[in-house]
């Protein structure tokens, strides 16, 4: 017996076009989010599979519908359906627009297949170019659940976005197509020779939405997923726009599981490589230091200028040196701050050892550590004061530390990280 179903879809599917994985995946996806309002920008046989997964979306919620109303009896489906499946009936939609200009594409047979289907009453078929659209047209949408986006060059992807993403509803989502692509790279050995390669790399607008999505309150999440035995249409792109009920609640990972009742580890995972700390005042000062005195001429007049102040025509007389040689020393050291002018000439700076050298805070006398969170928190505050901010310490480190406060290192150790004092990975520990 023959499948409608199948058979409309083989009518508008080549064999070989590469969407064999993205078609089903969108009518998972459509299924899953549940949208009432879907915008496809270019037709083909996504098309259908956007209007089956919208059916199946329909008549999951109307069965919701009738369980949450007590027409239906089904427990265990009650137990995880929100009170809201009973309040509206869904009615969803989905508007395509295409102007039909590409020729050989199955943009011009998606309006019949969905006719034949009996799909037709959710679909809008809007013949029209894109970019001709007024606002007022787009306003007109309302808000976007669910975009599909499968026309056009990597530009007209950034100008759909710049466009369609105002528009999408705070927890929303829009689908792009081939995140990846394939392209020749220039490569050099370990013997410095150059040569081109083929590779598959991001595209430009994935690297870019993944640095836009990097940043603090982006509200939006990025996910590529890639089909690795392709060089070309490889996978999905998927950006969610955050609802405003996922805002961060401020509390720490460890509080929030101690407040759910977990025990065990409470350490947040750590994902990507540890970052590099952020280097005090008094290291950049030590690295300009080291950089002036790593010279001989200057560490020469360096020592002429300590053992006596003066001015830098007597310095040169006093090495046998030639003025500019003097002056150009003498101008590097004033710049990494070891020696200044006065109105007799140039003297030492002896601040800038003070500034450079290596601070270690005195440790808090012997105590017991409190058993009191609130008390414990106190001593805790005043005890990270012994580690520099930024600075990476091993395990044995942090014990050498501790241990003049507690024999029981290991109990300050957890404590610390655990009221994210310290951070720790990968058997390091630092102070953030």
């Amino acid at each position: 017996m023959t499948d409608p179903t199948s058979e409309a879809l083989t009518g508008l599917t080549r064999p070989g076009m590469g969407t064999e994985n993205a078609g089903p995946a969108l009518r998972a996806l459509t299924t899953m989010v549940r949208p009432r309002t879907v915008v496809e920008v270019g037709a083909g046989s996504s098309t259908l599979h956007l209007l089956l997964g919208l059916r199946d979306a329909r008549a999951e919620a109307a069965r919701d519908r009738r369980i949450v109303n007590g027409g239906t009896t089904a427990h265990e489906r009650a137990s995880v359906l929100h009170p809201r499946s009973a309040v509206d009936d869904y009615a969803p939609r989905l508007l395509v627009v295409d102007d039909i200009s590409v020729p050989g594409t199955s943009a011009d047979r998606v309006r019949e297949a969905a006719r034949d289907l009996g799909l037709d009453d959710m679909l809008t078929f809007i013949e029209r170019d894109f970019f001709a659209l007024t606002e007022e047209e787009l306003d007109g949408w309302g808000p976007l659940d669910l975009v599909w986006l499968d026309a056009g060059t990597q530009g007209d992807d950034a100008a759909f976005l710049t466009s369609l993403w105002p528009r999408v509803a705070p927890g929303g989502t829009v689908v792009l197509h081939e995140p990846y692509l394939a392209t020749t790279v220039e490569t050099a050995d370990q013997r410095g020779q150059t040569r081109v390669a083929a590779r598959v790399v991001p595209t430009p607008l994935l690297q870019e939405l993944r640095r836009q999505a990097a940043a603090p309150d982006s509200g939006m999440d990025v996910l590529a997923l890639n089909e690795p035995h392709k060089h070309r249409q490889t996978g999905l792109l998927l950006l969610r726009k955050h609802a405003a009920w996922e805002r961060d609640r401020g509390a720490s990972f460890a509080e929030e599981l101690k407040a759910l009742g977990e025990t065990g580890s409470t350490e947040p995972p750590r994902l990507g490589p540890p970052r590099t700390p952020r280097r005090s005042g008094a290291e950049e000062g030590a690295d300009r230091v080291l950089a002036a005195l790593a010279d001989a001429t200057r560490r020469t007049v360096y020592s002429a200028v300590v053992l006596l102040p003066d001015t830098a025509q007597g310095v040169g007389e006093r090495l046998g040196m030639s003025a500019e040689r003097t002056a150009k020393a003498l101008a590097a050291l004033e710049k990494a701050g070891l020696v200044t002018r006065t109105e007799s000439g140039w003297a030492p700076a002896d601040d800038i050892w003070r500034e450079v050298s290596p601070r270690r805070a005195q440790p808090p006398a012997r105590t017991t550590i409190p058993a009191r969170r609130g008390k414990r928190r106190v001593f805790l505050e005043n005890l990270v004061q012994l580690f520099e901010p930024q600075r990476r310490y091993p395990e044995s480190a942090v014990n050498d530390l501790l241990r003049d406060t507690d024999p029981d290192v290991a109990a300050l150790r957890r404590y610390l990280v655990e009221e994210q004092l310290l951070a720790r990975a990968d058997g390091w520990y630092w102070r953030p």
